[in-house]
């Protein structure tokens, strides 16, 4: 309840206003953000930053869930394609001549962009669902890597990571067959 006390307002918990939070789920709801001058995203707090090979020089950001055992990686790469309907077909084209087996594929909308989603499985059983964006010949990958454990709070998780994502200026520049990442 809130009184007023003419210069300022106070707030009075009474029994039956105290909320009570275990830690766990105030963690749960903490944020941590993500900014490398070409995109930026908010992320759960309790997620952890993975290493990321050296020589990778396309992947973003590696993250993993602990609770879950759930990987998030988001990658940037240069893109000779500029249909994001091309790309949609070379791509599936590419998972099922690796094995993999593609349960979902739909293109969606986010503000301006539009979105590729794709859910598919393996070889190994793992599960991935991938969200694509291409913009200025560029191809941001958001990818949630699950095994037998795809749970709503995962998915839910990864779904605020896409919906916080920002791309602030391209990171390559693509000319002909060839391409600079732009500091």
């Amino acid at each position: 309840m809130v009184k007023n006390n003419n210069e300022r307002f106070e707030l009075d918990l009474s029994k039956n206003e105290t909320p009570e939070f275990s830690n766990e789920e105030i963690l749960s709801k903490m944020r941590r953000g993500f900014n490398n001058q070409y995109v930026c995203f908010e992320y759960p707090f309790l997620w952890q930053n993975m290493p990321i090979d050296e020589e990778d020089e396309f992947t973003d950001i590696m993250l993993f869930n602990k609770a879950n055992n759930a990987i998030v990686k988001i990658s940037t790469q240069p893109c000779l394609i500029d249909n994001i309907d091309d790309l949609k077909e070379e791509i599936e084209k590419d998972l099922k001549s690796n094995g993999c087996t593609i349960q979902q594929s739909a293109m969606e909308k986010m503000e301006t962009q539009d979105i590729w989603d794709v859910f598919y499985t393996t070889k190994e059983g793992l599960e991935v669902e991938q969200f694509s964006i291409l913009k200025d010949n560029n191809l941001y990958n958001l990818e949630l890597y699950t095994k037998n454990n795809r749970d709503q709070a995962t998915v839910k998780s990864f779904v605020d990571v896409i919906q916080t994502f920002t791309i602030l200026k391209p990171t390559y520049k693509v000319d002909g067959d060839s391409y600079e990442k732009i500091e």
